[in-house]
């Protein structure tokens, strides 16, 4: 009888089989592993994440005490003139009943100017910031030009005090002669006032500024006029000094830029002029009236939008 050989084929089949069987085994393990790393990774930086939170300080919220308020101070030195930008300040805590007038917000002063020199730590106030620089020069219109005159003092003073920046006067100027001969006569009308010096005084109706001298005491008075103004002005203050003449100024109404024709007033017409003054007062006061119905209706047809209305009205003849 034949010997039968042996099944190699079942043999390998079943060995290739279990040879795949350890492979996937082997295989699913290692995907289990990759999961269980990909999940143990998110879990530790998912903890990382909450420590760092945890290790993190709770935002502190600060607040204002009601009875003290953010106040700007410069922190660092600041010349005259310059303008103010943000790295010149910085806020603090100030009471409230400090430094009533000190700036809080940079809004109100970002790109004002410094007034006067500014040292590192001051306040910023309204005594050391402004919107545009003092300068007189700056007030000066173009063609201009500011003369200062000795015109009153607190013993003479013809407009009584109340004259300030920015008013219109007319300069008269009293001469002597050797011979004792006075007269005056008007110089300059509708001039400018660029500045008065001394206190301000203020009252229930009007405003003014309280001449600073003693009285006797000269005090000057600063004018915008033409060159040529200037220029006469300047010599009419040399004859002053020589022959003791003086300069005299009448306050006049802002609304009001008319100029008018007067005769000059002298010793030698005196004894018989006095007695033509209530005449000459009755056609001023004529006059006066008509000026001031011609400048009403001019402000009326300008409120009505007329712009064909008179800019400087011209004055009935005296």
């Amino acid at each position: 009888m034949k010997k039968k050989s042996p099944p190699y084929a079942i043999i390998g089949a079943a060995l290739f089989g279990i040879i795949a069987i350890f492979a996937f085994v082997h295989w699913k393990n290692i995907q289990d592993q990759k999961v269980v790393d990909a999940k143990a990774a998110e879990d530790a930086k998912l903890q990382q994440e909450i420590d760092a939170l945890k290790s993190q300080q709770a935002p502190v919220v600060a607040t204002t005490p009601t009875n003290m308020r953010n106040v700007l101070y410069a922190t660092q030195p600041v010349e005259a003139g310059a303008k103010i930008s943000s790295a010149f300040f910085e806020k603090k805590l100030t009471p409230n009943d400090v430094l009533p007038d000190a700036y809080t917000d940079q809004d109100d002063i970002v790109g004002f100017y410094a007034i006067r020199a500014i040292e590192k730590g001051d306040p910023l106030t309204q005594h050391n910031i402004g919107k545009s620089l003092p300068y007189l020069s700056q007030r000066i219109s173009p063609g201009m030009r500011a003369v200062s005159l000795v015109c009153f003092n607190a013993q003479f003073n013809d407009t009584g005090g109340f004259v300030v920046d920015g008013d219109k006067v007319d300069l008269l100027f009293t001469s002597t002669s050797h011979d004792i001969k006075l007269k005056t006569e008007f110089v300059l009308q509708n001039v400018t006032v660029l500045y008065v010096p001394g206190p301000k005084i203020e009252s229930d109706q009007v405003n003014g500024i309280m001449p600073a001298p003693p009285p006797g005491d000269p005090i000057s008075v600063t004018f915008e006029v033409t060159p040529e103004q200037a220029q006469a002005l300047i010599f009419m203050s040399e004859v002053k000094a020589d022959q003791g003449g003086h300069f005299s100024m009448v306050l006049r109404s802002r609304r009001d830029k008319s100029e008018i024709k007067v005769k000059p007033f002298d010793t030698q017409t005196y004894a018989y002029e006095w007695q033509k003054v209530q005449k000459m007062a009755d056609k001023s006061a004529q006059r006066v009236q008509q000026l001031a119905a011609q400048i009403e209706a001019e402000e009326k047809a300008q409120g009505q939008g007329n712009t064909n209305e008179t800019p400087n009205p011209t004055p009935p003849s005296p």
